[in-house]
């Protein structure tokens, strides 16, 4: 198989996706001020927004024989990899704090594998995909707090490995909505001293969805 030929629009998202994680990875080992690590979160976004273009394109235009493969890989770097990496760097963690990094990405490879090889449903993931895993504790580190993302390691890692139901956001109006936010957050990080006010929407994002399974079970119930 010629690789390159193999290669479909939605994979060149994929790629990029992959090039922003990895990039994320080498401002973090230059981390020595606060500065570097808000880039680092900001290409984990855009990472993130490679990836939601990945899916967007893919269900327009069809995927290639590589997508769901080079999909997983590219998101166990930019959202297991490095938003674990990042968690360590940036506190300085010490040794001992490492087996919950290491978790986080053993799990979020798991929930990845489990992916690849489970049937799909239009609607539903199971699991908490690990884009959001991966958001989830980068916008922690914003707020300086280890005490905060050592136990979120922990929480999401369970959350990836777990088969709680979340939704697929799929509706355009939602994922314009997402998408103005996301430009706040990056906006806010570039531009603001305090990056507080970008772990604010994300971590108001997050909640969100980390919520909508109790909100699913509660509409389902009612019916």
């Amino acid at each position: 198989m010629n690789v390159l030929r193999s290669l479909r629009p939605p994979d060149l998202f994929t790629i990029l996706n992959i090039a922003l994680g990895f990039a994320a990875i080498l401002l973090i080992c230059e981390s020595q001020s606060t500065d570097m690590v808000k880039a680092a979160v900001v290409l984990i976004i855009l990472a993130a927004v490679a990836d939601g273009l990945d899916g967007f394109v893919a269900r327009k235009t069809g995927s290639g024989p590589l997508g769901s493969n080079l999909d997983s890989l590219a998101d166990l770097v930019s959202f297991g990899a490095a938003p674990a990496f990042l968690a360590v760097q940036a506190f300085r963690l010490p040794m001992n704090i490492w087996p919950a990094a290491i978790f986080f990405l053993i799990c979020g490879a798991l929930r990845l594998a489990r992916f690849n090889v489970s049937s799909k449903s239009d609607q539903l993931f199971e699991g908490l995909p690990i884009p959001a895993a991966g958001m989830a504790l980068s916008a922690s580190v914003l707020l300086g707090r280890p005490d905060l993302s050592i136990p979120m390691m922990v929480v999401l890692a369970l959350l990836m490995i777990s088969s709680i139901p979340y939704p697929k956001i799929r509706d355009v109006r939602v994922l314009s909505i997402l998408g103005l936010l996301v430009i706040a957050a990056v906006w806010a990080v570039f531009f603001q001293s305090n990056a507080i006010y970008t772990a604010i929407v994300l971590g108001a994002l997050i909640i969100m969805y980390l919520l909508s399974p109790v909100v699913i079970s509660r509409l389902q119930k009612g019916k």
